[in-house]
């Protein structure tokens, strides 16, 4: 009998994890769609695929919790690149990797558009401008990317598209007060 309550149990809440409304909002304070290259997301070069968009801002810039969640991690590396990662809605890590500053602790829970950090140059590289990388993992994979002719397909189905994340919703929300104007109210 113990066993069958456990699985319902995890079942639960991993069913809890796709409850959780999931709000949007760019990362970097005052950016738009045209900060960054769209087709950057999956791009391979040599062995290694980019999983993630490069937002370009000038250092300092504030970057904000894209959605609401949880902080798992947060990496303040001497040398720079410190990085976070956010556990959100739907089973989603969110990772902000080139901030110059972080201004948050694990098991803090983020609001939306709460200051995580600031805008920062990688340490690789000192020549690149100020960027944040922003990528989104998907715990479970998704089945709706699963495209075994790309490159990498295994590995595709468990990131989202960070421009598709965050254009989509801009888009559905610009469209929001003119669909409510049409309708009268």
């Amino acid at each position: 009998m113990e066993k069958p309550l456990l699985f319902l149990g995890a079942l639960t809440i991993f069913m809890m994890g796709y409850w959780i409304p999931e709000d949007r909002h760019v990362p970097v304070e005052g950016a738009k769609s045209y900060d960054w290259n769209p087709a950057s997301f999956w791009y391979v070069g040599g062995q290694n695929a980019q999983k993630g968009i490069n937002i370009f801002a000038r250092k300092g810039t504030p970057v904000e919790a894209t959605t609401s969640g949880w902080v798992v991690y947060r990496e303040n590396d001497p040398k720079g690149d410190n990085s976070v990662f956010v556990l959100g809605s739907k089973w989603r890590i969110h990772h902000y990797a080139n901030l110059d500053t972080v201004g948050v602790s694990p098991g803090s829970w983020l609001k939306t558009g709460e200051k995580i950090g600031t805008v920062g140059v990688p340490a690789t590289a000192d020549t690149r401008p100020a960027n944040l990388y922003y990528s989104i993992r998907s715990l479970p994979p998704q089945v709706a990317e699963w495209e075994p002719e790309k490159p990498f397909w295994f590995e595709r189905v468990f990131y989202v598209d960070p421009n598709k994340f965050l254009t989509e919703y801009q888009s559905t929300d610009k469209q929001a007060p003119q669909i409510e104007k049409a309708a009268g109210h």
